[in-house]
């Protein structure tokens, strides 16, 4: 499959799902080893290169992943807690374990170990409980990263990771899931995907229709795909209610840009009423407001592009939440 070109509105995602296929692929192979430890005759030093891969290429390979969706404007903080978290969850592990097997050879010679098995059992324990939290909520980002490329599998599989004794096929199934989507912001819905898939629906296939200079809100055509932004990005996920009026946060590395309109990516929707339309450099909390939102699921995020004033783009992902 050949990568999309640099100046492509999807390069950065499609970057950041090759480094999770990477990341996935390093963590299948930590798993099984990690399982194969626990049965083999050589089970201790399977374990060993297992927990050694683990910290020097698997969570610094998933860290970088979730570095590259947060460029996106993905929320991906769960994640980053799960990777901090986990560490120390499977040092107490290994550390209260090896207090047990060594309480427990002991206690041939002297009862009082017993004492010593026992405080190696209670930690192991906890260790396991904040091991278990960290691949949780590194299993619930990968879930909501399913939600927002719309893919059933990468949901699956980021419940799946979450589940002692069955992570492995978690990560495969996210494995798997990353070549769907990658081919579906590349090559749009010719290759036989959904309308639902970049380009919007309606749309020529070239991609979007040239920009009108008729009334700007509601149902209208938009500008040709600009590139992407490198001076503004997304901050967290933003909201849109059922009338139409999305929140975003955007960070603007400079001065004197504009936004000049906006779109709901897999519609016709555009409009002009965004506010402020001049970008402050630094953090700008900005109001988008399209037409009322009929076809919008609750609870479903929906990527909105903006489109700036000097030619570029800005994806943006918000969460439709009818009440806010």
């Amino acid at each position: 499959m050949s990568n999309p070109l640099p100046n492509s509105p999807y390069y950065q995602d499609v970057n950041a799902l090759q480094q999770l296929k990477d990341a996935s692929l390093w963590f299948i192979i930590i798993t099984l080893l990690g399982y194969i430890g626990l049965f083999a005759s050589v089970g201790a030093i399977v374990s060993i290169v297992s927990l050694i891969l683990l910290f020097i290429i698997g969570i610094p390979k998933l860290r970088t992943t979730f570095q590259s969706f947060a460029m996106t404007g993905k929320d991906v903080n769960n994640g980053f807690t799960g990777l901090k978290i986990l560490p120390f969850g499977i040092l107490i592990s290994f550390i209260g374990g090896l207090l047990a097997v060594i309480g427990v050879a002991a206690s041939i010679f002297s009862a009082s170990s017993l004492a010593l098995a026992a405080i190696g059992g209670v930690l192991a324990l906890l260790g396991a409980i904040v091991t278990f939290v960290g691949y949780l909520l590194i299993g619930i980002t990968i879930y909501n990263l399913g939600g927002v490329y719309s893919n059933d599998m990468m949901k699956i599989g980021g419940i799946l990771i979450i589940i002692p004794g069955i992570s492995f096929i978690g990560w495969i199934l996210t494995y798997i899931s990353v070549d769907e989507i990658v081919r579906r912001l590349t090559y749009g819905p010719s290759s036989g995907y959904p309308a639902s898939a970049y380009p919007p629906a309606g749309t020529p296939q070239g991609g979007y229709p040239p920009y009108s200079t008729q009334p700007t809100y509601g149902s209208q055509p938009v500008p040709n795909i600009p590139p992407a932004s490198t001076d503004v990005y997304q901050i967290g996920i933003g909201q849109i209610n059922q009338n139409g009026e999305a929140k975003v946060t955007l960070m603007a590395n400079r001065y004197g840009l504009s936004i000049t309109g906006a779109s709901i990516e897999s519609t016709t929707i555009y409009t002009t009423q965004v506010y402020p339309s001049t970008l402050n450099q630094g953090q700008n909390e900005v109001t988008i407001r399209f037409p009322q939102a009929t076809n919008l699921t609750p609870g479903n995020t929906y990527i909105v592009l903006l489109y700036l004033s000097n030619g570029q783009m800005v994806r943006t992902v918000v969460k439709f939440n009818p009440g806010f």
